[in-house]
C-alpha cells in the first residue's frame, strides 16, 4: 500500500496493522488498528507527523521515498505526542535525518528524551505557537493529558487540517482510511467508544477544554494517531467526544461505598454508614460488594461520585485482594481531589484501614482519617458509631463542615478513652513555625488553619508572660482591622485592663484569618476557623469595632479623626494598620477606557481579591464563567487558579515574569515548578501581559488581548499583580513614606504617638506585605503603644503554596542572583522533589523546599539562629 493524499502535499503515510488483536496489554482490538504517520511538504520546509511503531519502519520509509521525500533532510519532526506506538521511530528517523529538529511540548521532549537516549535538536512550543514551513503554517495547541501529559493538537489554517494524535482516533483498521469509506457504520462506532471509554474516558474534563479550544477553527479534516482519518462530518465525532464527556448532571451528590466482607461484619458497618450518609441529606450512596459486582460499574460510580469509602477486614495482616486492586485501578490526576475514607472490622490486628488511607493518599485525595475499625462484630455501639461516621462523612460533603473539624474527633471511634485521658492533660500552646499564628490545644492542629501547614510544623511555646502592666484612661484608635490591626489591639489590652480601645474597619465583619480567602473560591466558610476570635471575644475584652466605615481625615495636631458617617473621634495613641490595596496596572477596554486600582469593577467580570466580598462577588461569576484569566502568577494569582479549576475547565495563569516566583524560588527550582505545574489543568503563559480588555455591549470582559496580539477567550478576569501600601492618610499628615509609612523596629513613626504596622509600613526598605510579619508587627505596635518596650526583630518571612500538583515552600530573604551565595542542595527529579539551603558568610538566610516540606519548621529556626552548614546538616535540614 502506498501513501495516500489528504489535502495538498498533505500525505498520510502510517502503517496497517489488521491481526493485532491485544492492545497495550489490556485494549481488546477485533478490527486492528492503524499508526498513522503524516508528511507535509511545504514551499520551504518539510514535516513528519508522528512516526510509526518501529517494527514497521521499513515500509513507513518506502511510503515517505514513494513521495521523493528526502529522508536525510526532514526539516522538522512534530510529535503530538511521545507513547512508542506514535514515536517509536524517531530515533531511527533522526539517525537518517540528523539535522531535523523535534517539534513539541515542554514535557514531549523531555519523555522523548528518555526514549532516544541520544542529544538531538528539539523546539519546545507553547499554546497558540507557530512555525512556517513556508506557504504553510503550523499553529499549536496545548491539549495535556489527551491521554498522556505531554499531548498537543496542531492546526494548518491554510488547509483547515487538525492533526490530534490519539484524539478521536479509534483501532480500526481497513485499507480506504478515510472514515467515508468505512463499510460498517456500527463496527466503527462501536471500535470508537470503546477507544475513547478505555484511553481517553479517564480524562473527560481535559477533553472538553481541548473541544473549547478547537471549536472556533474552521476544520475540515481531523488527523488523528489511529484509525479513520475524518474527512466526512468530522464534527461528528468530536460532538460525540463532547456528549461522552459532559457530566451528566444530577441534584445529588453521590458516594461510592466499595466493601469486601468475610462474615458480614465490614458488610453491616457499610450499611449502617450508608444510613447515616442518608440522614445528612439529599445525598444518593450507591453500595457495592465488590465480589459480587462487575468491576466496570464499580468504576463508573467512583468516577461520577464526590464521595468514597472503601471497606475491608483485615486477613493476615492486610486489607483483601479485592479492595487493593480496585484502588490499584484509580489514579491522582482523573480522582484526586474526592473526599474518601476507609472502615472494616479486624480481629487480632487492624492493618486494613491504615493500609486503605495509605493508598488514598497517594491517589491525593482529600482523606478522611482516621477510618472506622471495629473489633470483630460490630455491636449496637459499634453500629451507632458507623452512622455517624456516615453522617460526618455527609456534612463535609454537603459544605456543613470542614474536613479539619473531624480530624481529631473521629480519634473516637478507634479509643473511647481518648477524651478523658486528654481531660488529664495540660492545654498548650503550639505556635505554627510557618504563619506564626499560636493555637491552644492538647496536641497541634492536624493542619493549620492559616497557612495548611502540617502538624510537623508546628512547636510548643511557653506562653507569654508580660511583664508590663499600665492601666490608664487613654483612647488607643487603630484603623484597620487585619492581623497587625488585631494583635496589636490584643497586645494593648494585655498592657492596659481599662483604657478604650477602637478597632476600626471599611470591612463589615470582624478580623478574620485572610490566608483562607483563595481556598472560599471552592469552598464554603466555616465560621468556626474563618474568624480570629469570636464576638464574644471582643465583648470580654472590652474592644470597641466600628465596622463598614472609613476614617477620611487625621487632625494630628488636635488628635482627632474623622469617619466616613461624619462621626468624630479623638485618640491618645493611633496605630495606622490600614493595609494595602491590589494594584491593577493602568488598562484600556475595547471602548477605549482606562481601569485601574480603583475603578476596575466599572468593567464587568473583572476582579482582585482582597476582601470577603471579594471572594463573593467572583464566586457569583463563576458559575456563569466558562474561561477564566488570571494576570499575576505569584503565590495569591496561583492560588486562585487552583481554586478556580474546581469549578471552571478553562483557567490561564498570565505572567510577565518569564517564570514562575522568580521571588520565592531560584532559577531551578522556577524550572521544576513550570514542569509540574504544566500538568496540571492550568494554562500558564509567561513573558506576557494584558494589553487590552475585549468587553461587550454591556460593558463585560468578553476576551484579552495580550502585549504579544494574541487573543485570549475570557469572561472572568482576576488580577493578582501585587499590592500597594494605603499611604493617602499617611500622606495628608506628612509621615515619612516611601513604598509604605516609614517605621522603626518598635514600629514608631515620624510624628509621636502615631505607629504603623503590617502592609502599611515599611521598615529597612522592606514592606513585608505577608501575614507572618503583620502578626509580628501588630504585636510590637500595640505594646509600645501601650508603654512597653518591644524590637521587631529577628523575623523570617517564609511562604507556602500548595496546589497545581505542587507543594512549595520558601523562607528568607535571598537574592538568587548574587554569585557569592553558598547552596546545599537535594534533587530527587523522578519524585518532583527538591530542596536548596542558601547561606551568606557561613550563616543559612534562606530555602526553598519543592514537594518535600518536612524541614520546613527548622529552616526557619535555623534562618532565625543562623545555622552553619554543619548546623544543617547535623538537624537534617536537608
Amino acid at each position: 500500500m502506498k501513501s495516500l493524499a489528504i489535502k495538498n502535499d498533505i500525505y498520510w503515510v502510517g502503517a496497517l496493522d489488521p491481526n493485532l488483536r491485544t492492545f497495550d496489554i489490556i485494549m481488546h482490538t477485533p478490527f486492528g488498528t492503524t499508526y498513522n504517520s503524516y508528511v507535509v511538504k511545504g514551499s520551504e520546509k518539510t514535516c513528519l507527523f508522528e512516526t510509526v511503531k518501529a517494527e514497521f519502519f521499513d515500509q513507513y520509509i518506502e511510503r515517505l521515498e514513494s513521495l521523493s521525500i528526502d529522508i536525510h533532510n526532514i526539516d522538522y519532526i512534530v510529535v503530538d505526542h511521545t507513547e512508542p506506538d506514535h514515536a517509536g521511530s524517531v530515533a531511527k528517523i533522526l539517525e537518517l535525518s540528523p539535522n531535523a529538529s523535534v517539534i513539541g511540548s515542554a514535557t514531549a521532549i523531555k519523555f522523548l528524551n528518555a526514549i532516544v537516549n541520544k542529544d538531538f535538536k528539539s523546539i519546545i512550543v507553547n499554546d497558540g505557537d507557530e512555525i512556517s514551513l513556508g506557504n504553510k503554517t503550523l499553529k499549536f495547541i496545548s491539549a495535556p493529558f489527551l491521554h498522556w501529559p505531554d499531548s498537543m493538537y496542531t492546526y494548518i489554517p491554510e488547509d483547515k487540517l487538525l492533526f490530534t494524535c490519539d484524539s478521536f482516533g479509534s483501532h480500526y483498521c481497513f485499507e480506504d482510511v478515510f472514515n467515508d469509506k468505512i463499510q460498517n457504520e456500527d463496527e466503527y462506532l462501536s471500535s470508537l467508544r470503546y477507544y475513547f471509554d478505555c484511553i481517553i474516558g479517564p480524562f473527560k474534563p481535559y477533553v472538553l477544554k481541548a473541544i473549547d479550544k478547537i471549536e472556533g477553527l474552521n476544520i475540515d479534516v481531523i488527523c488523528p494517531g489511529h484509525g479513520p482519518i475524518l474527512r466526512e462530518n468530522p464534527w461528528k465525532i468530536v460532538n460525540l467526544y463532547r456528549t461522552w464527556s459532559t457530566p451528566v448532571k444530577s441534584d445529588k451528590l453521590i458516594v461510592t461505598i466499595p466493601y469486601v466482607s468475610a462474615y458480614g461484619y465490614t458488610e453491616q458497618l457499610a450499611k449502617s454508614i450508608s444510613e447515616g450518609i442518608k440522614s445528612a441529606g439529599n445525598i444518593e450512596v450507591r453500595l457495592f460488594n465488590v465480589t459480587h459486582s462487575n468491576i466496570e460499574d464499580i468504576l463508573t460510580s467512583i468516577n461520577e461520585s464526590k464521595g468514597l469509602l472503601f471497606g475491608s477486614p483485615t486477613i493476615l495482616g492486610d486489607l483483601l485482594e479485592p479492595i487493593r486492586d480496585l484502588l490499584a485501578k484509580l489514579n491522582p490526576v482523573i480522582h484526586g481531589g474526592k473526599l474518601a475514607g476507609g472502615f472494616g472490622s479486624y480481629g487480632w490486628s487492624g492493618e486494613a484501614v491504615p493500609r486503605i488511607e495509605s493508598r488514598l493518599k497517594e491517589l491525593k485525595m482529600e482523606v478522611f482519617s482516621p477510618g472506622l475499625k471495629v473489633n470483630f462484630k460490630p455491636s449496637e455501639s459499634d453500629l451507632e458509631k458507623a452512622h455517624q461516621f456516615g453522617f460526618n462523612f455527609a456534612e463535609i460533603l454537603l459544605g456543613n463542615k470542614p474536613l479539619s473539624s473531624f480530624k481529631n474527633i473521629n480519634n473516637v471511634y478507634r479509643n473511647e478513652k481518648s477524651n478523658t485521658n486528654n481531660n488529664k492533660k495540660e492545654l498548650k500552646l503550639w505556635k505554627c513555625l510557618v504563619c506564626g499564628e499560636i493555637f491552644e490545644g492538647y496536641e497541634p492542629p492536624e493542619i493549620c488553619p492559616v497557612c495548611g501547614a502540617d502538624k510537623d510544623q508546628f512547636v510548643e511555646v511557653k506562653k507569654e508572660v508580660i511583664s508590663f502592666s499600665k492601666d490608664t484612661s487613654e483612647n488607643f484608635v487603630i484603623i484597620g482591622n487585619g492581623a497587625a490591626g488585631f494583635y496589636a489591639a490584643k497586645a494593648i489590652r494585655e498592657r492596659n485592663k481599662s483604657c478604650c480601645i477602637i478597632l476600626i474597619s471599611k470591612e463589615k465583619i470582624s478580623s478574620y484569618y485572610r490566608p483562607q480567602l483563595s481556598d472560599l473560591l471552592s469552598e464554603p466558610i466555616n465560621e468556626d476557623d474563618f474568624y480570629i476570635e469570636s464576638k464574644k471575644w471582643y465583648k470580654e475584652n472590652n474592644i470597641n469595632e466600628l465596622l463598614g466605615v472609613e476614617v477620611t481625615s487625621i487632625d494630628e495636631k488636635s488628635n482627632l479623626i474623622t469617619l466616613s458617617n461624619g462621626e468624630k473621634i479623638n485618640y491618645n495613641k493611633l496605630i495606622l494598620a490600614n493595609g494595602s490595596y491590589n494594584f491593577i496596572p493602568p488598562t484600556k477596554t475595547s471602548k477605549g477606557e482606562e481601569i485601574n486600582s480603583l475603578n476596575y469593577d466599572k468593567v464587568k467580570g473583572v476582579h482582585t481579591i482582597k476582601y470577603l466580598t471579594d471572594v463573593e462577588s467572583i464566586k457569583k461569576d463563576i458559575d456563569s464563567s466558562n474561561n477564566a484569566v488570571i494576570i499575576g502568577g505569584g503565590l495569591l494569582g496561583l492560588e486562585a487558579a487552583n481554586e478556580i479549576e474546581k469549578s471552571i475547565n478553562n483557567v490561564t495563569v498570565v505572567e510577565f515574569s518569564s517564570r514562575l516566583l522568580p521571588r520565592q524560588l531560584d532559577l531551578e527550582g522556577s524550572k521544576l515548578f513550570e514542569s509540574i505545574a504544566a500538568n496540571s489543568k492550568v494554562s500558564l503563559m509567561l513573558g506576557e501581559l494584558c494589553d487590552e480588555i475585549i468587553v461587550d455591549e454591556n460593558n463585560k470582559v468578553i476576551s484579552i488581548k495580550l502585549k504579544s496580539g494574541k487573543t485570549l477567550p475570557c469572561d472572568l478576569l482576576i488580577f493578582s499583580v501585587g499590592i500597594r501600601s494605603n499611604l493617602d492618610l499617611a500622606k495628608s499628615i506628612n509621615l515619612n513614606s516611601n513604598r509604605g509609612i516609614i517605621v522603626n523596629n518598635k514600629m514608631e513613626t515620624s510624628l509621636s504617638n502615631i505607629y504603623a504596622c503590617g502592609d502599611v509600613s515599611e521598615l529597612n526598605g522592606i514592606v513585608y506585605g505577608n501575614w507572618p510579619a503583620a502578626i509580628e508587627m501588630g504585636k510590637v505596635a500595640g505594646a509600645n503603644a501601650a508603654g512597653d518596650n518591644l524590637e521587631f526583630k529577628g523575623f523570617v518571612s517564609s511562604v507556602t503554596f500548595n496546589g497545581l500538583d505542587c507543594e512549595i515552600f520558601s523562607a528568607g530573604t535571598v537574592n538568587f542572583d548574587d554569585e557569592t551565595l553558598e547552596q546545599l542542595s537535594f534533587k530527587d527529579i523522578l519524585n518532583n522533589k527538591y530542596s536548596k539551603l542558601f547561606f551568606k558568610d557561613s550563616n543559612l538566610i534562606g530555602g526553598i523546599l519543592i514537594n518535600n516540606s518536612s524541614t520546613a519548621g527548622k529552616i526557619i529556626t535555623g534562618i532565625a539562629e543562623g545555622y552553619s552548614k554543619s548546623d544543617c546538616i547535623n538537624e537534617k535540614l536537608i
